[in-house]
């Protein structure tokens, strides 16, 4: 699959004023849903375009933080409103994006929020389980929130061991156990990324920004160096060193839907 980056990003600033104007609060509750799964795709499409293409890893950040943003609002705004909240898995790119950037208060407020229930007509249970768990790491991390009960459902989801192994290592603080579960985890990855790319069913703007940045490994070893693991130096596919430096730029909260509500989005 060949993709035209600067097309994508293009296309995706064009579309995200669009939406951003038209989401309506009081909307019916899928379309609402819908279309703020759009523009966070829209946001995640300039980020991934804007690295790839030029390395600035900065607006990267701020694009990831862009999305994560509007989807905790949307989780505010349905809850506020006793609307069944999408899938957690549906949450799973803005979680671990806003994640690989290092917002932690934002992360957490994200990941406080996923659904907590198994959406089994729109989400695999190991979908659910993984999305659980990575929110799970964050509410541990951040406020000392226990993680097992999402790690004992992994486990018992999970196809490959290296999912539950690296989860289990963090909470841990296992530096080898975690160098020896990323890797794996990052063959399978490759795997499925590699096969996905060479099938013709991939929309373009949903799989471009996956195509070359896995945003769950980035998130994983930004997660693993706040907990003071020891990262061997070593290039890892589809997480760019670029991709990991910090974040020194700081999120407005700016190009978000008027829904939910604002929050002081300290890092």
């Amino acid at each position: 699959m060949d993709i035209d980056f600067a097309l994508l990003r293009e296309n995706a600033g064009a579309a995200a004023p669009v939406l951003i104007a038209h989401i309506d609060p009081e909307g019916e509750r899928d379309s609402l849903v819908e279309h703020m799964r759009e523009l966070c795709r829209c946001f995640v499409n300039i980020a991934a375009a804007t690295l790839l293409l030029e390395g600035r890893s900065q607006p990267f950040f701020l694009n990831l933080c862009r999305a994560a943003e509007n989807w905790r609002r949307l989780l505010v705004h349905l809850e506020r409103r006793n609307l069944e909240p999408p899938p957690a898995s549906w949450g799973l790119t803005p979680l671990a994006g806003v994640m690989a950037a290092g917002h932690w208060s934002l992360a957490a407020e994200v990941a406080e929020r996923l659904s907590a229930q198994w959406r089994k007509e729109e989400e695999y249970a190991v979908e659910f389980a993984w999305a659980s768990t990575l929110g799970a790491l964050v509410l541990h991390t951040q406020r000392g929130v226990d993680p097992r009960p999402q790690l004992d459902n992994l486990a018992r989801a999970a196809r490959e061991n290296c999912w539950p192994a690296l989860a289990q290592s963090l909470v841990d603080a296992d530096s080898s156990a975690f160098a020896s579960a990323f890797s794996d985890a990052l063959a399978v990855h490759e795997a499925r990324t590699e096969a996905r790319a060479r099938g013709f069913t991939a929309r373009e703007d949903h799989f471009a920004a996956h195509r070359y940045l896995w945003f769950e490994g980035l998130a994983l070893l930004r997660l693993a160096r706040k907990r003071g693991l020891d990262i061997p130096n070593v290039r890892y596919r589809y997480c760019p060193p670029l991709a990991q430096v910090p974040m020194t730029e700081r999120y407005q909260g700016d190009w978000v839907a008027s829904i939910g509500e604002a929050i002081a989005t300290p890092r």
